[in-house]
């Protein structure tokens, strides 16, 4: 074999074998993202997870009415509310207020009257949680069960009774709060039935104060 056709030979191999060392001799090979100017497709950050739970603890100061009874059981009234607030939103809720009633007083030279009537509100709440404003204002409107625990004593003259009544009550109620640094403030407006006294719903009105975590 002569030179020339050696030649030719060793060309023809370099010719075939390098573009394929080089991966440009599979036509059908998709080409690089940079070979088509695109960018790679970065993967999408994980979305952030829900805020958890949030529990509250506050005080409820406020005034209550019960129309159509000859005495209040009702009144000025201070205590507890606690709950809990879920991914929902739903929050649920328990509390208790101690409303200091009403005191009347009669009499004459032969008989003295006096009555003094006090009461326990108690309550067990679900609600749906509105938020608004970076979560910096609260409307909660929700549903109440609960109880009244009346208690009532009764002096007539020579004999004196004393008794405790539980009355069942249910009802809309709504929660207007503000939130800041951890705390809150606002208004808990509450309106029961109470089926045993028909005639004799009840409304109150408290301020809602406490903290969050």
């Amino acid at each position: 074999m002569s030179r020339l056709t050696c030649a030719a030979g060793l060309a023809l191999a370099i010719t075939v074998v390098a573009p394929a060392a080089r991966g440009e001799g599979d036509v059908n090979a998709a080409p690089a993202p940079a070979a088509r100017g695109e960018r790679p497709v970065e993967a999408a950050p994980p979305a952030s997870p829900p805020p958890p739970r949030r529990w509250s603890l506050g005080t409820r100061i406020g005034y209550a009415y019960a129309w159509n009874t000859g005495q209040s059981h009702l009144d000025l009234g201070t205590g507890l509310a606690g709950g809990v607030t879920f991914r929902v939103p739903i929050h649920l809720e328990i509390g208790v207020v101690y409303h200091g009633g009403s005191t009347i007083s009669a009499g004459n030279d032969t008989i003295v009257y006096w009555s003094r009537q006090w009461s326990v509100l108690g309550h067990a709440a679900v609600g749906y949680e509105l938020r608004r404003f970076a979560n910096r204002f609260v409307v909660r409107p929700q549903m109440i069960v609960g109880g009244v625990f009346l208690s009532d004593t009764t002096q007539a003259g020579a004999t004196k009774r004393h008794g405790v009544e539980t009355l069942f009550t249910f009802g809309p109620g709504a929660d207007l709060l503000v939130r800041f640094a951890g705390l809150h403030a606002g208004l808990d407006l509450r309106a029961l039935f109470v089926p045993a006294r028909v005639a004799s719903p009840i409304g109150g009105i408290y301020g809602a104060f406490g903290f969050e975590r």
